[in-house]
């Protein structure tokens, strides 16, 4: 598949603002003043609602995205859409309570933290639910959203309580965390996929009694939208090198900035943490292959 950066930046950019509303709603924030309290929600809301309005530009026509509301109970897209309404609705409601009683509620603070979390889920079965791609239609694919997304807004409320109290917290909650998520998405890379789409051009022509069906003529003489789109391929050896660095940016440094101790470094690890996640998020679109690909001679 191509990768579109409307789609990576809202799935990274959305899940890490629902990772910070989850621990945001567990009450792992420190905060002393109330400025402190509108500050940190609204970059988690900033965050949510700027990968949603980035979503928006992978639409042909974005004025009509509201009608996709009305097929929640068909489809996971919409699915994704009327949970992030509410989780924004719920962040809100629980911030605005904070602010005006002076402490959390902790009912509606564990209403956040679970809808925050259904929100990545719906969000992950949009691609977890497509037969079509083998890449994605896998048990582990919305546990590697859900992971990443809790592990992306622990490393944000790590560099908030840096910056709030100047010594390092949560470090061995974080570290687990970070283990954790990067053991699923380790997984995730070495067993999806790997069965393939159970669908060859000896099946889809019903000649395999024959012996292999090869192509001997393409169906186009120039590339048409669904090669452009569906047929995107990118190098093993590229995708090793860039599945390397999201490792080392995501996970590796990550944990040795948190174990260093160095300020600095803390306040640094969301920033390096997502321009891991970013790239993880660009392999996860680049090495799908959709089944119309086999029309065209591939085989997967």
């Amino acid at each position: 598949m191509r990768p579109a950066w409307s789609i990576i930046v809202f799935t990274s950019l959305s899940g890490l603002g629902l990772g910070m509303l989850f621990w945001f709603g567990l009450g792992f924030v420190t905060l002393t003043q109330p400025i402190d309290l509108l500050i940190f929600s609204g970059l988690a809301l900033t965050a949510v609602i700027g990968g949603l309005c980035s979503s928006l530009l992978h639409l042909g026509h974005p004025e009509r995205a509201f009608r996709a509301l009305s097929q929640w109970r068909s489809s996971w897209l919409s699915r994704e859409g009327v949970f992030a309404v509410v989780t924004v609705g719920v962040a809100c409601l629980y911030a605005m309570i904070w602010f005006t009683d002076g402490q959390r509620s902790a009912s509606i603070g564990m209403l956040l933290s679970a809808f925050s979390m259904i929100t990545v889920w719906a969000t992950a079965m949009i691609y977890g639910s497509l037969k079509t791609i083998a890449r994605w239609y896998h048990p582990l694919t919305p546990w590697v959203y859900v992971s990443l997304s809790i592990c992306g807004g622990l490393v944000a409320v790590v560099a908030w309580e840096q910056m709030m109290s100047g010594s390092p917290v949560l470090v061995e909650l974080t570290t687990g965390v970070l283990v954790l998520a990067f053991v699923v998405k380790v997984i995730w890379w070495r067993r999806a996929g790997q069965s393939g789409s159970g669908s060859t051009p000896e099946s889809a022509t019903g000649l395999g009694a024959m012996g292999q069906v090869d192509l001997l003529m393409s169906p186009h003489t120039e590339e048409n939208w669904l090669q452009h789109e569906m047929g995107f391929v990118v190098a093993r050896k590229h995708a090793q090198r860039l599945s390397q660095i999201a490792v080392v940016l995501a996970f590796l440094l990550p944990l040795l900035a948190l174990w260093s101790g160095v300020s600095w470094a803390i306040l640094a690890i969301p920033f390096v943490h997502f321009v891991g996640i970013m790239i993880e998020r660009w392999l996860f679109f680049a090495e799908a292959k959709h089944v119309v690909t086999l029309f065209y001679g591939d085989r997967h």
